[in-house]
Parts: structure tokens; C-alpha cells; sequence
């Protein structure tokens, strides 16, 4: 008898991304399609956005590296950053898809041709094809314009009056089309109002996950980002998303495992106390498992693309067994 695979969608971008389709790409019996946020215009990716005119390469550069059945050389290759020169900064795997876009004319495109340079197992998708160009409004009347600006701001000195596009962005056709054919959805983790969010206000985004038969996965962020969703606990998250999906979704993912004081202490630093999501959700749809990376990944300041990286992470492998388990049921 032969077995179906699972079409399964993921929708986010950068790290959380990466982590996710890093371990569902060694699942058996799964067909992969990694929708990608296109609002990003922080460090490498904005400098090439606004010199070059190019959609945003960097979210899209690292699922590419994820799903890739390449060796090790060329998936370093694609993440590789250069240090001097008037490239420092950039990462060549940027670079390269933005080229792809000048020759062809299309991002799209030029994401399905590096998909196949790369030896991609799955599909990765720009979420829209339009400029998009990331707003967000408070109720005392201060808005912020630009993923990098939001990325920085305080979003809770008041409350979030809304978040939209500056211009009309459109759902991609094939991301569309991606979401109708799914069984399963996941949404996240990653940067929840500069990653996740901006998916999700993408014009028809909403409707084609009503019209989705879908089931929806929710892996809980294991942190909280300051000033944007401090103190926030895991019913606050299930609240919000669905308030954005105008729809409940079905598994909520979330960690049980403490991280080592060490870990704690790193990612206080810069983004203060209180960093952990508390776990305050009982709910049927709640799995908790162990999810947590044990690699200690100390915060790296980039003083060309004035961004700091890494954290505390979930470890790719655990996250797919947990997802394994639910498609499997």
C-alpha cells in the first residue's frame, strides 16, 4: 500500500524558519513548502533592498540552506558573510539571489532557479511578490514604518492599534495555492510581530487559510522579545495569533525543558528579565515537550549590519519528532 505524503506548510522567516524545515526535511512521507515573510529591510538584506530595488533576499536565503540536499560546502557557501571590502556585511547567498532577480526579472523566479542549483527538497515561496513595506500603529498615535524600525521600537508603551502594509500586498498565487493543499500548517516560532505577524496581514492570507482544510500548528517561542511581547505568556500568544488568523489553531507546541542558567543569563542581556514564556495554557490543545536546543549560542554583534545574533533556540530535531508525532496520529 502505498503512503501519501503530508503536504506540510510552514509560515515565518529567518531562524525560526530555518530550525523548523531543518528537522522536517528528514522526515519520511512529507512534502514541503516554506512560506517566506517578505517585509524584511534590516542589515544585508535592507542595504541590497534599497540600493538594488530587489525584494528581500535574507529569510528566503537561510530556508533555501535549510532544505537544501547539497553538501555542507555549498549550504556554508550560501550562509558565508564577507568581513572586508565593500562587501562587509553581505552574505554571499544575498547576494546571489539578488542577482538571480536582476537576470531574471522575478524574485519568484529567481527563488525557483536557486532551488534548483541548490538541490532543494521542497518548495520555498515568497509570501508576495509586491513591496512590502511593514507599519505599525499604537493607540497613543506613534506609528513605526520599516521591519528594522519595528524590530527596534517599543510596541508596548501603548497598546497596538494595527499593523498593515504601507502599500497593497498581494498573497503570491503559488502561496495561495500551497496553503489549499496543505494538511498541516505551522506557524512560527520566530520573531512574532516582524517574522510571523507580517505573513499573516498579506491580502488573502486569511481567506485561503479559511478556505484550508488544514490542520494548524503552533510552536509557543521559548522567549519573549522586550518591548514587544515582554511578560507575555502562552495564552497570550494563542490569544493574539488567532485574533490575526480570525481562526483557532488546532496544536500548541510548547517547550518544558529549562534552559541552563548560562543560556538565561546570555539572553538577559540583551533582552532583559522576564525572557521566558510561562507556561499559564491548559488547554487539550497544548503538547508540551522537550524542545530546547542544549547549544549555547553567545549573542554576535555585527558592527557592519548593526544587528546582534543568535540565542536561545529549539533544537530542529526535537521540534520534528514533536511535529512527527502529531501528522502521524
Amino acid at each position: 500500500m502505498k503512503i501519501t505524503a503530508k503536504n506540510i506548510v510552514t509560515v515565518g522567516g529567518g531562524t525560526g524558519s530555518y530550525t523548523v524545515l531543518s528537522g522536517l526535511k528528514n522526515l519520511e512521507d512529507v512534502s514541503l513548502s516554506a512560506l517566506v515573510s517578505m517585509s524584511d529591510d534590516g542589515g544585508s538584506t535592507g542595504v541590497l533592498r534599497d540600493e538594488l530595488g530587489v525584494l528581500p533576499p535574507g529569510d528566503v536565503r537561510q530556508c533555501l540552506v535549510a532544505l537544501s540536499e547539497h553538501s555542507d560546502v555549498v549550504r556554508n557557501l550560501m550562509n558565508y558573510r564577507f568581513e572586508n571590502g565593500g562587501l562587509a556585511g553581505h552574505s554571499f547567498g544575498n547576494i546571489f539571489l539578488a542577482a538571480l532577480e536582476k537576470v531574471t526579472g522575478s524574485f519568484a523566479e529567481g527563488v525557483e532557479i536557486a532551488s534548483e542549483i541548490l538541490k532543494v527538497n521542497g518548495m520555498v515561496i515568497p509570501v508576495t511578490k509586491d513591496k512590502a513595506e511593514l507599519s505599525i500603529s499604537l493607540s497613543d498615535g506613534k506609528t513605526f514604518e520599516g521591519e528594522n524600525n519595528i524590530q527596534n521600537a517599543n510596541l508596548q508603551s501603548a497598546s497596538i492599534k494595527s499593523i498593515s502594509y504601507k502599500n497593497e500586498v498581494l498573497l503570491n498565487e503559488n502561496a495561495r495555492k500551497a496553503i489549499l493543499k496543505a494538511d498541516y500548517i505551522i506557524l512560527g516560532p520566530g520573531n512574532y510581530f516582524c517574522s510571523v505577524i507580517p505573513n499573516l496581514i498579506v491580502d488573502g492570507f486569511k481567506e485561503a487559510i479559511k478556505k484550508s482544510k488544514a490542520k494548524i500548528i503552533f510552536p509557543m517561542n521559548l522567549t519573549n522579545k522586550l518591548e514587544h511581547t515582554s511578560d507575555w505568556k502562552v495564552s497570550d500568544y494563542v490569544k493574539d495569533i488567532e485574533k490575526y488568523l480570525n481562526k483557532s489553531v488546532d496544536f500548541i507546541l510548547v517547550n518544558n525543558e529549562k534552559p541552563s542558567g548560562e543560556q538565561i543569563k546570555l539572553y538577559e542581556l540583551e533582552e532583559g528579565k522576564g525572557v521566558l514564556v510561562e507556561d499559564n495554557f491548559n488547554d487539550e490543545r497544548v503538547i508540551r515537550a522537550k524542545l530546547l536546543s542544549q547549544t549555547i549560542i553567545k549573542p554576535e554583534y555585527d558592527e557592519n549590519m548593526k544587528a546582534t545574533r543568535g540565542f536561545i533556540r529549539h533544537d530542529s530535531k526535537k521540534l520534528a519528532e514533536c511535529i512527527r508525532k502529531i501528522i502521524n496520529t
